[in-house]
């Protein structure tokens, strides 16, 4: 009978063929050996297929999954029925990883009998061709030193808990255990990592960190699925829909709940921002039929209001104007920012021409020195010339039509 590996590494491979060389050269390079490499060949049309034969001839520990392309999250549930190692880990074929990743991962996991050990992450810029460690949700920043050398669970995280990295990526797991709990991607569906970790992070009480940074995941790179802006976006709603189920089990969900109000109002409103433009409208309406939204009792709109007044005055003009509504206050938005930037530059005199208003607004400053801020209905400019004025943006184009703050 053919010994188990100790590791699986899961591979998917959809229309890479620029990067999957670097991606496999870097596995195959592992300073742990005992591995086997499943590459599950989601459908590509481009050379990918032919690059993994020609790897698959080099390594032996290489295996061929081929399907027809059914998205990340087929793909990797694919690669997991026919895992056959103690421990998985996920690797996407446009990033790569540290030679000692496997190794890092595998000694903590199974010196802590763990069932997940995570790594910090280096995302690289493929514009700029360089790593971007600012982020503190991959870098692991949120866990501070109390979490070093040891295991815990999802109850010595819930203060952060909707800022731990739920990529499947920079990961390892115990196989026995995923298989326990029958855990599984949501087919279909993008932006995938979210419910199937936490589908299993608050079912152990096992889990530890690994401070290097042992994963490098390519951002900025042209068709990727995350930043395509298609129809796919829409699957948001069901993928917070799932969190918010998983999230509403756990006894503290009335601690953690307004923070992933806000989280998670912040990912659907990027989303809006970059999804295809000739979608924002439907997708505003998707918005404004979002029961987790507006029609829960478990978030009291006051609070919201209280707390977090941008995100209330963004998704209530959405559920009353819809994408019109939307773009209106984003126009004022961002001409308090433009005039805020034009007062702190040098020159002396600025003009601002709107063509859709037909206004100009003379800006002079002297003298140099002053100072500003604005409020919720006006920008405030003083000068330490002890003269003071203050004037509505754009004048009344600017001012909301139920006469309501701006």
């Amino acid at each position: 009978m053919e010994e188990k590996p100790k590791i699986s590494v899961i591979v998917t491979v959809y229309n890479v063929a620029e990067y999957l060389g670097q991606c496999l050269d870097s596995i195959i390079n592992q300073t742990e050996k005992d591995l086997e490499i499943i590459c599950v060949n989601d459908g590509s049309t481009d050379n990918s297929p032919k690059i993994l034969k020609e790897y698959e001839k080099k390594d032996s520990r290489i295996k061929i999954v081929t399907k027809k392309n059914g998205g990340l999250s087929s793909a990797r549930n694919a690669g997991m029925e026919v895992a056959r190692g103690e421990f998985i880990t996920f690797i996407d074929s446009d990033d790569w990883v540290d030679e000692r990743f496997c190794e890092k991962l595998y000694d903590s996991i199974t010196k802590n009998n763990a069932d997940i050990s995570i790594c910090a992450v280096h995302q690289f810029d493929n514009k700029l061709q360089q790593n971007d460690d600012s982020n503190p949700y991959y870098t692991l920043e949120f866990f501070d030193s109390s979490f070093d050398n040891r295991v815990f669970s999802h109850y010595d995280t819930k203060n952060f808990l909707c800022d731990v990295c739920v990529m499947a990526w920079n990961k390892m797991y115990r196989k026995s255990f995923i298989d326990s709990l029958g855990a599984k991607f949501p087919d279909g569906l993008i932006f995938e990592d979210g419910p199937f970790f936490f589908s299993i992070f608050f079912k152990t009480q096992r889990v530890t960190i690994v401070r290097d940074y042992l994963y490098y995941y390519r951002i900025n790179r042209k068709n990727s699925i995350i930043t395509k802006g298609d129809e796919k976006y829409f699957h948001i709603f069901k993928i917070v829909t799932l969190i918010y189920n998983s999230m509403k089990e756990q006894e503290y969900f009335d601690e953690i709940k307004y923070e992933f109000f806000r989280k998670k109002t912040e990912d659907i409103l990027y989303r809006l921002k970059t999804i295809k433009p000739k979608l924002r409208v439907k997708f505003c309406e998707a918005i404004q039929h979002f029961d987790i939204f507006y029609n829960n009792p478990d978030f009291d709109f006051n609070y919201v209001d209280k707390e977090f007044p941008y995100l209330y005055d963004v998704i209530t003009s959405i559920k009353k104007g819809g994408y019109k509504q939307f773009k209106h206050d984003q126009f004022v938005e961002s001409w308090k920012y433009k005039t805020m930037e034009i007062l702190y530059h040098e020159q002396n005199v600025y003009f601002i021409h709107s063509k859709k208003f037909h206004r100009t607004l003379r800006i002079k400053k002297r003298p140099k020195y002053y100072d500003i801020w604005y409020d919720k209905d006006k920008l405030f400019v003083v000068l330490f010339s002890k003269f003071r004025f203050e004037f509505d943006f754009v004048f009344s184009v600017l001012e909301r039509r139920n006469n309501k703050r701006v």
